[in-house]
């Protein structure tokens, strides 16, 4: 900042525009690093929400002596208000077979190590109801809870 002429001071255009640059690389910094932190909420949620499916379909079980063909005969029961969706809008994946067993399952976003200590079935059904392995241990890992 230089003093003009008649005692008033301001900004010369290069000051100003360092300092709108300085902004904006800290603006976008601060972007990168929420853009994880919002991938890892959204794994949250979806963690929470097995939990609460997981819950309903033990409650299901303990009233039916079976598990729910579906997760709406889960919502009709009474024992979930509605059905939980995933943050981008698509259904959390259930199957049961045989009645005596059932796997509920996400896709996350990222690599979660506090998932290593759950009930992590580490078997991914297929649509015919065969498992396969859950081989993907990194990001993109498929998150199962269920009975045996």
């Amino acid at each position: 900042m230089r003093k003009k002429g008649g005692g008033s001071e301001g900004f010369t255009l290069i000051e100003l525009l360092i300092v709108i640059a300085i902004i904006g690389i800290l603006a976008v910094v601060l972007l990168v690093q929420l853009g994880g932190s919002r991938g890892k909420a959204r794994d949250a949620k979806r963690i929470s929400d097995i939990g609460q499916i997981q819950t309903a379909v033990e409650l299901y079980y303990n009233d039916n002596n079976k598990y729910p063909a579906d997760l709406n005969a889960v919502v009709s029961g009474g024992y979930m208000s509605s059905r939980p969706t995933d943050p981008e809008g698509v259904s959390y994946n259930y199957i049961v077979s045989g009645n005596t067993k059932y796997q509920i399952w996400v896709e996350l976003e990222g690599a979660n190590t506090a998932l290593n200590s759950d009930n992590d079935l580490n078997e991914a059904w297929s649509k015919n109801g065969t498992l396969e392995a859950c081989t993907d241990a990194a990001d993109d890992c498929i998150y199962d809870v269920g009975q045996k």
